[in-house]
């Protein structure tokens, strides 16, 4: 019995949540997108609507990241060799969005 009850307290020291837990924040997921799938049936300009949809797509990333991976309760050596390659290429996305924004493709 002793054995189950340090067991449980160490895995709860690790971060480890309950079922209900991940539920709750899968929830908060879901609702996030629907707010991201309804949002784009007003009509907002695109320069305010993109950012919006970015700012929500990161939000809802860092969530799965946290959680789902569990990149909340590695060490910090593990969060950083995610978190540099990843902060690189959001900047290259941002940079070439912004690069390429006013350009129409080769039909245009």
């Amino acid at each position: 019995m002793e054995v189950t009850q340090a067991h449980d307290t160490h895995a709860h020291e690790e971060g480890e949540h309950s079922p209900r837990f991940y539920w709750t924040v899968g929830a908060v997921l879901a609702a996030i997108t629907i707010a991201e799938v309804l949002i784009t049936l007003i009509h907002i300009p695109h320069q305010i609507l993109v950012p919006i949809l970015l700012v929500m797509s990161v939000i809802k990333g860092a969530g799965v990241v946290m959680f789902f991976m569990h990149l909340r309760g590695d060490r910090p050596p593990y969060q950083f060799m995610f978190l540099i390659p990843f902060s690189l290429a959001v900047t290259f996305i941002l940079f070439f969005l912004l690069l390429f924004s006013e350009h129409v493709g080769i039909a245009g």
